[in-house]
């Protein structure tokens, strides 16, 4: 039998083919492997984020499982020649189930690493931990969404009717939707908060119910406020959003400390100011800028009210330096001869005119 007897063979002329898809197969992947390793790594290379890296890392091991799925799709053309139509209609549903799943798998997977990098990168750019609440809910809600298209893709494809199963999510999605209101309702406000950051983790804040104290930790259904005392306020998030904080801390951690002192009527007021002023700017924790200074706000019962105001770096050090300064304005007081009055009242006596 010579080679045009063997090529008019049919079986022998289907696997012929079949050699052929697979050798070209191979080579299609390397040289598409080759051009995404050299010349896509040197345009990743200049960018300064790491997301494309990783995306160009993925593609390359996701391109043998594209290249198989093409090369198994003629090659299956050439099996119906032993197996007949029947086996090959087969082949080919089963292989479109293989393409929707891996086309499914690949959309999820570089979604995931577009959505990790993202929530990363705002976590270190705020000091929340965004990633960390939100970053695999977000991942999962994603997953099951996809992967809910993609098994209606294939139902729809094998024509089966896929209405019912819609009717029925949906029916279900609202159910779990109202039992689980509240824990919703803090979830997308905890959403929110880490997104619009009115607030950071360490920030001192006051609610509206006047408690003071730091951000100890933003979650994913409430937020935890430590006080002074070392109590733990957890407050869920749906209340935050819709009450008015006051943040101590933000736009800067620079906090005005405030002294109220009052000195006896008859003082040098010119003299007590330069004395107080002196104090504040002695200290190693007041800052130059702004600079302190004293108002003469009030005449008192018994005393000249004066106010003096400056800042520290840190809210933190706002209470031992306010405490540092009232010492040391009442030490310079008495070096130099100024008063401080106590409470006093001038009562004037009537004798009877008998």
């Amino acid at each position: 039998m010579n080679w045009q007897e063997y090529l008019n063979n049919p079986v022998i002329y289907s696997l012929l083919n079949i050699l052929g898809i697979i050798v070209v197969s191979g080579v299609v992947y390397k040289i598409l492997h080759f051009l995404l390793n050299h010349y896509g790594r040197r345009l990743v290379e200049k960018t300064k984020t790491k997301l494309d890296d990783e995306i160009l890392n993925f593609l390359l091991r996701f391109l043998f499982r594209i290249v198989v799925i093409i090369a198994l799709y003629f090659i299956g053309e050439e099996l119906s020649v032993f197996s007949g139509e029947r086996v090959f209609f087969f082949f080919q549903k089963i292989l479109y189930v293989i393409v929707v799943l891996v086309i499914t798998s690949l959309i999820v997977r570089l979604l995931n690493m577009i959505i990790s990098y993202s929530l990363e990168r705002e976590s270190a750019r705020s000091g929340s931990e965004l990633q960390k609440d939100f970053g695999l809910l977000i991942q999962r809600v994603i997953q099951i969404v996809l992967f809910l298209i993609a098994v209606i893709t294939i139902l729809t494809y094998f024509k089966i009717d896929v209405k019912g199963l819609i009717a029925t999510l949906g029916v279900g999605s609202l159910a779990i939707a109202l039992a689980a209101q509240d824990t919703l309702s803090n979830m997308i406000a905890g959403f929110v908060i880490m997104i619009d950051r009115p607030f950071r983790v360490g920030d001192r804040i006051k609610t509206p119910n006047d408690v003071v104290g730091e951000v100890f930790e933003i979650g994913l259904r409430s937020m935890k406020l430590l006080d002074f005392e070392k109590n733990l306020h957890v407050i869920p998030n749906s209340e935050i959003v819709k009450s008015e904080i006051i943040n101590y801390s933000y736009p800067n951690p620079e906090v005005r400390v405030r002294i109220d002192v009052g000195v006896a009527y008859g003082s040098d007021l010119k003299k007590v100011k330069e004395v107080v002023l002196a104090v504040c700017r002695k200290h190693p924790l007041v800052i130059e800028n702004p600079e302190p200074q004293v108002f003469f706000v009030n005449f008192g019962e018994s005393s000249l009210d004066l106010m003096c105001v400056s800042y520290v770096q840190h809210y933190k050090d706002s209470w031992v330096t306010g405490e540092e300064l009232r010492m040391n304005i009442y030490q310079a007081f008495k070096e130099n001869g100024i008063e401080i009055p106590f409470p006093q009242q001038v009562v004037h006596l009537q004798k009877d005119a008998e």
